[in-house]
């Protein structure tokens, strides 16, 4: 719901602008207007264009509810920033800003018992950056209601149902006075119900990626309220589901079928696995990109290698000023030797020679010091000789490696797959064992316990095992091992996972798929399942619990809001609010008020419910706009008063209760 009308007619300066904060759309626009000018989302989000390298402004990510940000937190108004950015965008798209200010007077909507911190926000961003002559505030659940004239809407009897986006309000009104006391507030809405719907979606399909246009129309076309939760939920557990078939519910499944419960089908949808298309332009940008990076390493590693010469032909040179003062010193010659090898100034054998020069001299000439430095010279020698040997016979089993790879890369890309599951399944297999490490009632530690009981079971007077911190080495070493194992895999893992990248495209849809299989059994890889979602999500309502809200559900905040009060109200119970348009919310809430109460129960849904507040709006500013000042806060006000009192704000019928 994104839409903004550009071709209107500019409005007189006395046109009001009625604008309704609602925590999900913005709509706003101006009172002679048929319909809101402006539809947006409550949201703004940052993203970076991959082509213009920019930061630009969009509603929505593909990363459905991380980087969006809102100026509402349980619809109170919290964020300024966010709030101006979007007023900006308000009135810009209205075109009623002149010369840095806005000239109509204004009317906005706010939550029943807003916080003086929300009130100063928006008082504050509308006098002091917009300048306006006016502002009037008014309840959003009292303006969807008002469709006639203020004499009949002040003799009404109705219980208000305002279901949010993100609370959900019941407001008992007798004969046009609202009963303050009793208005009940539940702290979710219908954003709660889109997260818990993609929350659990996410869950059973973690190898598939989702936007939020996706979610939101798959919210609002699939989900439902259901009549009776617990029949549909074991009418999802028939054998049609269980198998996994798509063909009718069998009938043994429909002896739970009733029109009146309107029990929901599952429901399959296929999202093909695109795989992400990379321009031309793309391919070359990266690719300059690429030789950039190549010759700024080959420059700075060429600047590293004169600098490291440098200093090296700096040593030399301080340490052949020492020689020629002691010619004797054998160390110094070695470090000499060995600087020179580095700087390529002598062979390679050289330093060889020097480092192993009394292997061939006769053991009756030399001291006994030399015999000794002689036997460690042999043993490193052998040693020496070992490493080569094995670095040999490493780059010729690398040699018969890429040999293989040639001949036969079917088999060698086999080999690599059968390598990786065989390392991923080591990884599984320690984190498990340390898994059952940490846990005091696994088999492993009970294992363990009877171990030492039974070691424990002799004459010992006192056991003072672990007394010493030594005495739990053991288990120390344990971990160590452990996790260092870890990491050595890991990084063979990575070393593995990069070849299989370079040499088999298909890759990651082969990962993706061993994925699905591991958490959907028998399921397509790009197919999602709607079952239990359909109704899970929207039982929040009545199950506030399922989220984790300590709360009663609606159903009982209806019987709190209308208790001890006329039961006329239970026979003009309106919803409103977008909330208000969910399927089958009011068939639950009349099935469930009429088991709870002996008089008849009437419901009924706004003609509008979301844009119902607006249009309340626009009806009362257009016939009662001669009003609009005796309830309105001037900006003489404002400078006079400022919004740390009471006096500043105007008690009307739309308002909060002002004391």
């Amino acid at each position: 719901m994104n839409y903004m009308r550009d071709n209107y007619v500019n409005a007189k300066n006395d046109v009001p602008i009625l604008i309704d904060y609602g925590a999900s759309t913005i709509k706003a626009g101006y009172a002679t207007s048929q319909t809101p000018d402006v539809v947006i989302r409550s949201y703004i989000n940052k993203f970076k264009d991959s082509n213009t390298q920019s930061n630009q402004i969009a509603q929505w990510d593909t990363d459905v509810f991380k980087n969006y940000r809102s100026p509402f937190e349980k619809n109170l108004i919290q964020h300024s920033g966010a709030l101006e950015q979007l007023n900006d965008f308000v009135f810009e798209r209205l075109q009623a800003g002149r010369h840095g200010r806005v000239n109509h007077p204004i009317i906005l909507t706010e939550c029943f018992a807003t916080t003086d911190l929300a009130r100063m926000i928006v008082l504050e961003q509308m006098f002091e950056c917009y300048q306006v002559p006016s502002v009037m505030l008014g309840v959003d659940a009292l303006f969807s209601v008002f469709q006639d004239d203020l004499d009949t809407y002040l003799k009404q009897t109705q219980l208000i149902v305002h279901l949010g986006d993100q609370t959900v309000h019941v407001v008992p009104i007798i004969n046009g006075q609202i009963i303050y006391s009793n208005i009940k507030r539940l702290n979710l809405g219908g954003l709660n119900t889109l997260k818990y719907f993609y929350q659990t979606i996410q869950l059973r399909h973690p190898h598939l990626k989702f936007t939020y246009p996706q979610i939101d129309y798959w919210h609002k076309q699939y989900t439902s309220v259901a009549i009776d939760y617990q029949l549909q939920l074991r009418y999802f557990q028939g054998p049609q589901f269980y198998f996994g078939y798509r063909d009718k519910i069998t009938e043994q499944n429909r002896q739970y079928q009733d029109d009146q419960l309107q029990l929901l089908d599952p429901i399959y949808i296929d999202i093909p696995i695109v795989q992400k298309i990379v321009s031309a332009e793309d391919l070359k940008r990266k690719d300059e990109n690429r030789q950039r990076m190549r010759v700024r390493l080959q420059e700075s590693i060429q600047q590293s290698r004169q600098n490291k010469k440098s200093q090296l032909e700096q040593q030399l040179q301080t340490l052949q000023q020492e020689l020629e003062i002691d010619q004797n010193n054998d160390e110094l010659k070695k470090k000499i030797t060995n600087l020179q090898v580095k700087l390529g100034l002598v062979p390679k054998e050289a330093l060889e020679e020097l480092k192993y020069n009394l292997l061939n001299v006769p053991d009756d000439t030399l001291t006994p010091s030399q015999l000794n430095q002689k036997r460690y010279q042999k043993v490193m020698y052998e040693q020496a000789l070992m490493k080569k040997q094995k670095n040999q016979e490493f780059k010729q089993l690398q040699k018969d490696a890429n040999k293989f790879k040639l001949e036969e890369p079917e088999k060698y890309l086999q080999m690599l797959y059968e390598k990786r599951d065989r390392i991923v399944l080591q990884i599984q297999e320690r984190k498990k064992l340390q898994q059952e490490m940490n846990s005091r009632n696994s088999r492993f530690n009970q294992k363990r316990i009877q171990t030492l009981a039974y070691l424990g079971a002799d004459d010992k007077v006192e056991d003072d095992f672990g007394k010493d911190d030594k005495d739990w080495e053991i288990y120390r070493s344990v971990t160590k091992e452990i996790d260092s194992a870890d990491e050595k895999s890991k990084y063979k893992l990575q070393e593995i996972e990069q070849e299989l990248k370079d040499l088999d495209p298909d890759f990651e849809i082969k990962i993706l798929k061993s994925i699905a299989n591991m958490h959907q059994l028998g399921m397509n890889l790009s197919q999602v399942q709607l079952t239990v979602d359909r109704v899970r999500c929207q039982e929040i309502y009545f199950q506030p619990n399922l989220i984790g809200v300590e709360q009663q559900g609606l159903v009982d905040m209806i019987k709190l809001s209308s208790k001890g009060l006329d039961k006329l109200l239970l026979q003009n119970i309106i919803l409103t609010g977008g909330g208000a348009k969910t399927q089958g919310i009011m068939q639950r809430l009349q099935k469930d008020l009429t088991s709870e109460y002996d008089c008849p129960i009437a419901i009924k849904i706004a003609t509008d419910p979301v844009f119902g507040t607006w249009m309340g709006m626009k009806n009362f500013a257009n016939k009662y706009q001669n009003m609009l000042s005796q309830f309105s806060i001037s900006i003489d006000d404002y400078n006079e008063i400022g919004t740390q009192k009471w006096e500043i704000f105007k008690q009307h019928p739309f308002s909060n209760i002002v004391d």
